[in-house]
């Protein structure tokens, strides 16, 4: 039987790191983005975000199309969540602004539209670049909305300009 011990204690020990490491990553809030512009569905996890590389995600329409956007937050916690989320067009137009309440291992989601004929028409054969800014409480997604005008293929994101 003691010799037995130390195997026990050791599968013990190993189960529980094992378990720790299981649900450190698992645990947590999560946000997903789904984004639907000409037709096509876009969805952004977590993980992106987290990379911390300076990039931002990008879409792209023509003007007065619509863009859908669904926000969508998973809580993994054994408390509820509530959190204020502000979604806008920075310096342009504030486009929600709600508290989501969602209960413990629960998602909960925020859906909005933006109307891009409510923005700046854009000139034939050119793009104007909107940023999507969606602030959930100190945390803070930006997305970056290429509008062209109708001579542009939807959905396509026209290549960066270089600056003079």
């Amino acid at each position: 039987m003691r010799k037995n011990l130390y195997l026990y204690l050791a599968l013990a020990c190993f189960f529980g790191l094992i378990a720790i490491f299981v649900i450190d990553g698992y645990m947590g809030i999560y946000d997903t983005i789904y984004i639907t512009a000409g037709g096509q569905e876009q969805r952004i996890e977590a993980d992106f975000w987290s990379k911390d590389n300076g990039i931002w995600w990008s879409v792209g329409t023509n003007w007065g199309e619509k863009v859908f956007f669904r926000y969508e937050v998973d809580n993994r916690q054994f408390s509820s969540y509530s959190v204020d989320i502000e979604v806008s067009v920075e310096n342009v137009l504030d486009i929600a602004s709600q508290q989501l309440e969602v209960a413990s291992f629960d998602k909960g989601q925020l859906e909005w539209v933006v109307d891009t004929s409510e923005l700046e028409m854009v000139p034939l054969e050119q793009y104007v670049e909107y940023t999507i800014m969606i602030k959930r409480g100190e945390l803070e997604r930006r997305i970056i909305l290429y509008l062209g005008s109708s001579l542009v293929p939807q959905g396509q994101v026209p290549a960066p300009v270089p600056i003079k």
